[in-house]
């Protein structure tokens, strides 16, 4: 039970981060963690100072306790020094500056597998993978009118070497149906080419400013052969990567904005994988109308059916 007790404070650690406030939890589920909860901090009373640290984080998030029963009195978590942008975690080894390329000329196949030749065996990116693990650049069309930016690979796309293939990805693939079109004919890529190391046996890590920046550079060529109309940057990382460290924050109030980047509309959304932890109509409402904004923006026909979802 620990185990997963750690990879649900992971996640919640990471939504907040992306300045998201609550999530949509059944009361089935919140009994099930209180349990589990109370049977970790008896646990944790015996054993490491790190174990009462982890359970007080969990307190710290506040799931509730239903109004008939006043919530019990839970210790503070110590407070924990804000990370700096370039802050590396120590397992991680040092990220070197990115070093500036310049695309060949060529259509848009030719700069692309290039691209694609260089990032795969880029030294840096293959340093920080673990074995069995791929460096994963972006997929799709690329003719396409729009680009959905993502953060960084999760496990199953780092296994297969390919992005938003896992729970989200799949998400993703609906909302992309949803909008009349099929995978192939978007593209799909991500802030970051290799998942960041984690030095915990389930959840993912949000990279930081270094690595962001390291690969951006990858990400921008990626954007300039493709020239999409609309980029749709899914969830705080995202926004940071494009925007700059800290932008992402927020994003319960800034989904839904436009911005520019490169001289290209860009709209902040939620991530998929924040829908999968909000099973309530009202955020995938919040979604999809920034789905149809963007098939607005790109001229593309919206059926009464389309507009009433989620409404």
């Amino acid at each position: 039970m620990k185990t997963e007790i750690l990879a649900i404070v992971d996640e919640l650690k990471r939504l907040r981060e992306e300045g998201i406030e609550a999530v949509s939890v059944s009361e089935d589920a919140l009994a099930s963690l209180r349990k589990a909860a109370i049977r970790q901090q008896g646990e944790a009373a015996d054993s490491t100072p790190e174990a009462n640290e982890e359970t007080a984080g969990m307190a710290a998030f506040s799931l509730g306790e239903p109004e008939s029963k006043p919530a019990p009195a839970k210790p503070k978590p110590k407070p924990v020094a804000a990370a700096k942008p370039n802050d590396l975690p120590a397992f991680v080894k040092p990220i070197p500056e990115p070093e500036p390329f310049t695309l060949p000329e060529g259509d848009k196949q030719a700069r692309w597998d290039w691209l694609k030749d260089k990032v795969l065996n880029d030294p840096v990116c293959r340093e920080h993978i673990v074995k069995g693990q791929h460096v994963v650049l972006g997929v799709g069309n690329l003719d396409a009118d729009i680009f959905f930016c993502g953060e960084a690979p999760g496990k199953d796309e780092a296994l297969q070497g390919e992005p938003f293939v896992g729970a989200a990805g799949q998400l993703l693939n609906k909302i992309i149906g949803a909008m009349g079109l099929q995978r192939e004919q978007v593209y799909i890529g991500n802030i970051m080419n290799w998942r960041p190391e984690h030095d915990k046996p389930t959840g993912n890590r949000k990279p930081v400013a270094v690595e962001m920046a390291y690969c951006l550079p990858h990400l921008q060529a990626q954007i300039e052969i493709v020239r999409p109309r609309v980029i749709v940057a899914l969830g705080g990382t995202a926004v940071d990567g494009l925007f700059g460290f800290g932008e992402g924050k927020g994003m319960t109030r800034k989904r839904g904005q436009w911005r520019d980047y490169a001289g290209i509309p860009t709209i902040l959304t939620f991530h998929p994988s924040y829908l999968l932890h909000q099973q309530v109509n009202r955020v995938k409402r919040q979604v999809w109308e920034d789905m149809l904004a963007v098939m607005e923006k790109v001229d593309m026909p919206i059926s009464e059916k389309q507009r009433g979802y989620f409404a």
